[in-house]
């Protein structure tokens, strides 16, 4: 099983979310316009692979990135434990590209009847270590596993809870207006931008943002959400029924800051190679990541100061960050939304800065 690695900073912990960029090409279908959204579900695809990888890595996985003792818990390990010695459960043990983020691969299957996979996001697969033929390789361990485990029927039993797990949660996100005051600062009035949030309740690992859903569409992003405690042992009613919290705050101004920012990467990144000394022997899409979270992340730390009264990501660009980092957050700092001046001018003396420490 591939090593799972933990970030230790204090900041990047509140605000952790792993994304990578890369280039999306714009849906030219007419739509009717809608309002602006956040949309919290629990999709049995998820659910289905995180169970598998859980029961493969739970004699293995640290203590601090277990799952938390839910009820809910409680019940998939009644269920599902007892096909722990299943092919399946072995194969995703054994194979050493396997980490905490293989759960995403569930959203490039149609369904889970035939686990038939949607070559649209083949290309994809690489990033987890895996390609089709591996894929096809264990696709009968797949659907012998969902038809032994009676999967879809829990599932299916399960569903008024999760209506309830995540009903607070998506309130309170609607009651705060969050979409509607990140676009704000942005001063951006486009319509039918959606961010789709895939709660996983037995995951306590980590964040991941999805930036293929819905064959690349600009307008929609994805994230996988986890349950996190504190103890394993002992959680609280939040990890039951989700609730919104200033961490959960910060990660969605950092992925609801994507459905704009990313159109500015491609705009104004310009070419690669002069990057290069800034993350070296990085590929393309590295380089990429690397620049547009040289601006997301004190962008997200700006909002959650402004929006929360939080300071933790004031403190550390301010006080321990000592590299270009540093000067986008002052920068980032002068910008103010009332004064109507294009956040666009802002974000290109980010890149400029960017620029300029590479050339160093």
């Amino acid at each position: 099983m591939k090593k799972i690695n933990f970030l230790t900073s204090l900041f990047l912990i509140i605000i952790v979310l792993a994304c990578k960029e890369k280039k999306t090409t714009d849906n030219l279908e007419t739509k009717i316009e809608n309002e602006d959204k956040v949309v919290f579900k629990i999709d049995e695809r998820t659910e289905f692979f995180r169970t598998i990888f859980n029961i493969a890595v739970q004699d293995i996985v640290p203590e601090n990135t277990r799952p938390c003792q839910t009820e809910y818990l409680k019940r998939v390990n009644d269920q599902f434990l007892q096909y722990k010695n299943h092919p399946l459960i072995n194969w995703v043990y054994e194979d050493e590209n396997i980490g905490i983020d293989f759960s995403t691969i569930g959203l490039m299957f149609k369904d889970l009847q035939t686990f038939e996979f949607d070559s649209t996001y083949t290309k994809e697969l690489k990033y987890y270590g895996l390609n089709t033929r591996i894929l096809d390789s264990v696709k009968p361990l797949m659907v012998d596993f969902y038809k032994k485990s009676n999967f879809n029927k829990f599932y299916k039993s399960n569903s008024n809870y999760y209506n309830q797990a995540i009903s607070q949660i998506e309130k309170q996100v609607a009651d705060e207006k969050l979409f509607d005051k990140v676009m704000s600062f942005y001063q951006i009035n486009e319509k039918d931008l959606e961010l789709i949030v895939f709660v996983e309740l037995t995951n306590s690992a980590n964040n991941k943002a999805i930036d293929f859903y819905d064959n690349y569409n600009a307008k929609k992003r994805a994230i996988i959400l986890a349950n996190y405690c504190e103890l394993y042992t002992e959680p609280n009613s939040s990890n039951e029924i989700m609730e919104l919290d200033n961490s959960t705050r910060g990660v969605l101004y950092h992925e609801i800051s994507h459905l704009v920012t990313n159109k500015l990467l491609d705009k104004h990144i310009g070419k690669l190679s002069q990057y290069n000394s800034i993350c070296k022997d990085c590929n393309d899409i590295k380089i990429t990541d690397k620049v547009d979270h040289m601006i997301v992340y004190p962008l997200q730390a700006i909002m959650m100061e402004r929006f929360d009264k939080n300071s933790r990501g004031n403190d550390f660009y301010l006080t321990k960050c000592t590299d270009v980092r540093k000067e986008i957050y002052q920068r980032l700092t002068e910008y103010r939304p009332e004064n109507k001046v294009a956040f666009e001018k802002t974000y290109i003396d980010c890149i400029n800065l960017i620029k300029e420490s590479a050339y160093k």
